[in-house]
């Protein structure tokens, strides 16, 4: 039995509950901002990244968030990617911006919602979308938070691996 396996039969012995994402985090989308208030260079003018719905999109001036949060992104063929933020940032209207209620670790939760494929929700027209409200009712898992965090461990553990043989594969074909 792993240690997950213990902490679930010792924590939450009925099950792992589920609720619906407006349960678990509050979310509201970003604010817009004029494209030519946004710099492609990071400078103490511009020093707070700009998150549109893809990710950075450059550097702006003010924030609008602070604090560990994730990013849903709203537009486009892309919508429903999930982007990691953490401390002081702009988000566009172009983002879901999550902040997790309760007992929640971010990092837990940047790879749930990441798996569950967000864009399946999106509408099917020429732009795609995302809405906040459609997001909402989505329903995910809520473990215990040591559970969470015992899993993150594990995740973090694959992403290292992943990334050394990455680069360990990218030496050997550059060798050749």
């Amino acid at each position: 039995m792993s240690r997950i396996d213990a902490l679930i039969a010792e924590l939450c012995p009925e099950g792992v509950e589920f609720l619906e994402l407006g349960q678990i985090f509050n979310m509201k989308a970003g604010k817009f901002i004029s494209a030519a208030d946004i710099s492609e260079a990071h400078n103490s003018e511009h020093p707070y990244p700009c998150y549109g719905g893809n990710g950075i999109r450059g550097f702006v001036q003010t924030h609008n968030h602070d604090g560990k949060h994730l990013l849903i992104g709203r537009q486009g063929a892309l919508c429903g990617n999930v982007k990691r933020a953490d401390g002081k940032f702009y988000a566009t209207e172009h983002a879901v911006v999550c902040t997790g209620k309760g007992k929640v670790d971010m990092d837990w939760a940047f790879h749930v919602l990441t798996a569950m494929n967000l864009n399946q929700y999106a509408t099917k027209s020429a732009q795609p979308g995302l809405a906040v409200g459609t997001v909402e009712v989505v329903r995910a898992p809520l473990p215990p938070i040591e559970v969470q965090r015992e899993i993150v461990k594990v995740l973090d553990t694959f992403t290292k691996l992943e990334a050394e043989l990455e680069a360990e594969l990218e030496a050997e074909l550059e060798a050749r």
